[in-house]
């Protein structure tokens, strides 16, 4: 089973957006950057809430509110640590089945959860309203400032060697906007895992499954040859 190292906590609960929202702090496997490994940090899209949740609706009102305004079950729906240990049955799931798989192939690791080598977040702050949804039909310039400046302090914090975009459309919206880290960090992205042959799996584009392989395989190696890293 998945899960998350408590080393960075004390840096992270500094982060005001996880002051307010601690259920939304990234999950940092295990075994992240141990015996010299390269640190890797996937960051995705959003959350979402359950379906008769209002309160992510309005960028002003979800901003405004903290984690003691949701009850039980949406704060199930945005804890990306338990989310990470899971079974990954629910189709909204289907990004970590994926990336756990190939990151099995890719890191030549033989743990059943090979997500416990790496850090994982979300871009987006703000759920996605709509249950299921994507958050590029809903996100205003609120939602790209406080996604950039969450996604900044992280990389601060746990230094990693190589941050993945798992969406082309974090990549799009965050990426630009995330001030230079003080650390040196490579940046880069594919696109999100759960499109299936449409993209992820398509020999044609090239910021699917083969650039993901390609990018894991070259870090890996860094590590392997203990080369000095420069960004």
């Amino acid at each position: 089973m998945n899960k998350s190292t408590e080393i960075f906590d004390n840096k992270l609960n500094e982060i005001e957006h996880y002051r307010k929202f601690p259920s939304m702090r990234p999950f940092v496997g295990e075994n992240y950057g141990k015996n010299n490994s390269r640190k890797i940090l996937l960051i995705a899209e959003s959350h979402y809430l359950p379906p008769k949740s209002t309160i992510s609706r309005s960028p002003e009102n979800w901003y405004n509110s903290k984690q003691s305004d949701l009850n039980k079950e949406e704060v199930a729906w945005i804890n990306t640590r338990n989310i990470l240990k899971g079974d990954w049955k629910p189709a909204g799931h289907m990004i970590f089945r994926e990336l756990n798989t190939r990151m099995s192939e890719f890191m030549n690791v033989q743990e059943f959860r090979a997500m416990t080598n790496i850090a994982f977040m979300n871009g987006f702050q703000r759920p996605a309203p709509e249950t299921g949804d994507s958050i590029k039909y809903f996100c205003r310039a609120i939602d790209y400032k406080i996604g950039a400046e969450t996604i900044k302090k992280v990389i601060n914090i746990i230094e990693p060697h190589l941050v993945i975009f798992v969406s082309k459309l974090s990549w799009d919206k965050l990426r630009s906007k995330i001030p230079k880290s003080e650390s040196e960090v490579k940046y880069d992205f594919v696109c999100h895992p759960g499109t299936g042959g449409r993209y992820w799996h398509s020999k044609k584009y090239k910021h699917g499954m083969k650039k993901f392989k390609f990018l894991i395989e070259n870090e890996m190696k860094k590590t392997c040859n203990n080369k000095v890293y420069k960004a």
